[in-house]
């Protein structure tokens, strides 16, 4: 069996002819061995977490996250997230170091421009003042806000604006001028062109810009004009100091329910007085001073009076007037002993007739002596008086 020795032999030469030479090569070539270099790791981390994480511009994934197995050397960590700015950080990474990278990511805010007109509006976004116009906010977050525009005077403006991204956004608000109008003393009837608007004092908006002419009336006292001109958010402020010009008419009459013309134009009534009206209350008008007045009075079945009044500044002129009645016969009564020509008051339920015969004086026809009952026209003789009083009226009655 000694040939199967051989090869065990043989082998344990050529193991230690492989040695030697190895050690006869390491010798000569002068190299050594070295221990491979330790990896070293990044941990990194964000505030708010989630951000996609580029390590040297490749995706890695969303933090939190470690990237271990590192060499030695300079990385370069980009993270991302929708809402915010991107947020850099280079480490430089040594031997086997294990290193934390914590980056903080500021969200991305847009810009708002807001102006208006008139300038120095406050400017609030979520009920905070944060800035005056014209203003540039560069602190809001990406999103859709309503904006408050607030002058002093006018009324608050609210505008919506949405910021998607870094683009300047604007914002403008024209406000529309604002007359305020103030009367001395208080009470003036305004007209803007004509148009009646209103009792000083008050606010007038939303006037077109343009020339205007504004009006003050006030009973008692001279009519003011002014002329004003309005621009894009001016305010104006406009005073009418009335100056009196009147004195004042005190007017009684017999009877009430008088109707009382000046100058052509029905003013006023006679009230009753006591709850009669055979005669009346006061009446108290003003009248323009200075200038001579028109009156006239009229009712109907009462003779039409005329006069001319004129008063000083804050005079009172006191007049007591007594109407005329007309007395006009309408109905002829025949009975068995006379034809009695009157007005007819009524008619009772019996027959008889309640009449007036003359102006003040009553009676009554009774049915039983009543014979026939005939109309008088105006025509008639008896009527003469009443129609000369008749035509006299018109001529001083106002048409």
């Amino acid at each position: 069996m000694k040939p199967a020795k051989k090869p065990l032999r043989y082998a344990k030469r050529i193991s230690r002819t492989i040695k030697a030479g190895l050690f006869a090569f390491l010798i000569v070539g002068g190299t050594h061995l070295e221990a491979a270099p330790d990896k070293g790791s990044i941990a990194i981390t964000s505030d708010p977490a989630g951000a996609q994480i580029f390590f040297n511009g490749i995706d890695k994934g969303k933090t939190p996250k470690t990237l271990s197995g590192l060499s030695s050397g300079e990385y370069r960590i980009e993270l991302r997230k929708d809402g915010y700015d991107r947020a850099y950080r280079t480490v430089a990474l040594l031997e086997g170091q294990e290193v934390e990278a914590r980056l903080q990511l500021e969200k991305t805010t847009g810009l708002l421009l807001v102006s208006s007109t008139p300038g120095g509006a406050n400017v609030v976004v979520q009920g905070e003042v944060v800035g005056t116009t014209p203003a540039l906010i560069t602190d809001l977050p990406l999103g859709d806000y309503q904006v408050e525009i607030q002058a002093i005077g006018l009324p608050p403006r609210l505008v919506n604006v949405e910021l998607v991204d870094r683009k300047p956004v604007q914002a403008h608000v024209r406000q529309a001028p604002r007359v305020a109008v103030n009367s001395y003393p208080p009470g003036a009837e305004i007209a803007v062109d004509n148009e009646l608007v209103g009792t000083a004092p008050l606010v007038l908006a939303n006037i077109p810009e343009g020339s205007h002419q504004i009006t003050a009336k006030l009973v008692e006292y001279d009519t003011q004009k002014k002329t004003i001109q309005l621009t894009p958010g001016l305010n104006v402020a406009i005073e009418f100091n009335m100056e009196k010009n009147s004195g004042l008419l005190v007017l009684d009459t017999e009877p009430a329910l008088i109707h009382v013309y000046i100058d052509g134009v029905h003013v006023a009534t006679t009230q009753p007085k006591g709850g009669v009206d055979a005669s009346s209350q006061p009446l108290r008008m003003a009248l323009k001073a200075g200038v001579d007045h028109k009156i006239q009075l009229v009712r109907d079945g009462f003779t039409s009076t005329f006069m001319t009044v004129r008063t000083g500044i804050d005079q009172a002129v006191t007049r007591h007037e007594v109407l005329q009645r007309i007395f006009v016969y309408d109905t002829r009564i025949i009975t068995d002993s006379e034809i009695i020509k009157c007005r007819i008051e009524y008619k009772l339920p019996n027959g008889n007739i309640y009449y007036e015969r003359y102006p003040g004086v009553f009676n009554t026809a009774k049915a039983a002596d009543i014979r026939d009952v005939q109309p008088i026209s105006l025509d008639d003789a008896s009527n003469r008086e009443a129609r000369r009083l008749i035509e006299k009226s018109k001529q001083i009655a106002p048409e």
